[in-house]
């Protein structure tokens, strides 16, 4: 697995932060008849995720203080909105011989969907602690880490974002 202990010292997740007002990712797709399964969000963000090799649990604890906090005058803890995490490893791609993009460096699955885990479990918590986002109903969901991701996206601006961490 990846080191777990230290100070990091390298570029440990990659996420792009995208404002929207209704978004939904498939969760599991249609199957013997049953239809497909979706989580949705209303307005809020969609957080797309990808950890890098030597990704320690440490990075969980400033990541949803960073990204719920992301806007231009206001957090989404104060507008109320809602955050819905889509795990992506395309952002792990950099620039390769013959402008070809490698993508190398990801952490292994079992991590990165632990890690996914966590990080949502802790923005859930930042967001129940929040009266307006209790009373307002916003929730935290989530893609499904290491399977494709059929997804919808309606925004009003892109207002986009990548932070590093």
């Amino acid at each position: 697995p990846c080191a777990r202990s230290g100070r990091p010292s390298r570029l440990q997740a990659r996420t792009v932060v995208q404002q929207c007002i209704k978004a939904k990712v498939r969760i599991k797709p249609e199957l013997d008849g049953a239809d497909a399964q979706w989580v949705e969000i209303q307005e809020g963000m969609v957080v797309y995720v990808c950890f890098f090799h030597g990704a320690t649990e440490d990075l969980i604890y400033p990541v949803p203080t960073v990204v719920l906090y992301t806007g231009r005058s206001v957090s989404v803890l104060n507008l109320p909105g809602s955050v819905l995490f889509i795990p992506q490893d395309s952002l792990l791609g950099e620039p390769g011989p013959k402008r070809r993009i490698q993508y190398r460096g990801g952490c292994e699955p079992w991590w990165g969907a632990q890690l996914l885990s966590n990080l949502v479990s802790a923005c859930r918590e930042l967001m129940s602690a929040s009266e307006k986002c209790s009373k307002a109903g916003v929730k935290v969901e989530q893609g499904v880490y290491g399977q494709k991701q059929d997804m919808v996206l309606n925004s009003v601006e892109p207002l986009t974002l990548l932070l590093e961490f």
